[in-house]
């Protein structure tokens, strides 16, 4: 088992020693979703029944133009049967890499797409706010029937009509009458 956090700062740091770390950022995120989307490629890599220099040949094929450093993670993974964290070591990648270049990561909740001039004048909005870049990802959950549920740095806020009308039913079961 391998320590997500400390590969993802050592690959994080080295990158940016290098002054690689655009390059490192995109190809890091286009491992993790391939990882993410074909999940038998993860099994494959972790598996102890091929030798490990086909599974190291097998990465060198289906990522064969991506920075060295992220190619060299990942095999480092498939060697250590961690494929699985990379995930995880990506992520850990990431919020480095939003926090050195102040970027903030936002998921916008709704229960219907919200529009181009919605999701700008929130991103401007937030940006004043926060004094970062926003990057805001519309995720879609009828369930909250209507409003919007804001997730970023570990900050929940929370304008759905669904939470608003469960306060005013618990208000309503308070009141005596």
């Amino acid at each position: 088992m391998i320590n997500a956090k400390e590969y993802g700062k050592a690959i994080f740091l080295l990158s940016e020693e290098e002054g690689k770390t655009e390059n490192a950022m995109r190809d890091i995120l286009l491992v993790k979703d391939a990882m993410l989307a074909n999940p038998t490629y993860e099994t494959l890599l972790d598996t102890p029944a091929l030798p490990v220099e086909t599974k190291l040949g097998l990465i060198d094929e289906a990522f064969a133009g991506i920075d060295a450093n992220v190619k060299n993670l990942l095999k480092l993974l498939c060697e250590k049967h961690a494929t699985h964290d990379m995930p995880k070591v990506a992520d850990v990648f990431t919020a480095l890499y939003d926090e050195s270049r102040g970027n903030l990561r936002v998921q916008a909740i709704t229960a219907i797409p919200m529009s181009r001039k919605q999701l700008d004048a929130m991103t401007k909005k937030l940006s004043l706010q926060t004094g970062k870049h926003i990057f805001i990802e519309n995720v879609l959950d009828p369930a909250i029937l209507g409003g919007v549920k804001l997730r970023y740095g570990g900050v929940q806020l929370d304008g759905s009509v669904k939470t608003r009308l469960e306060t005013l039913e618990k208000s309503l079961k308070g009141l005596v009458i």
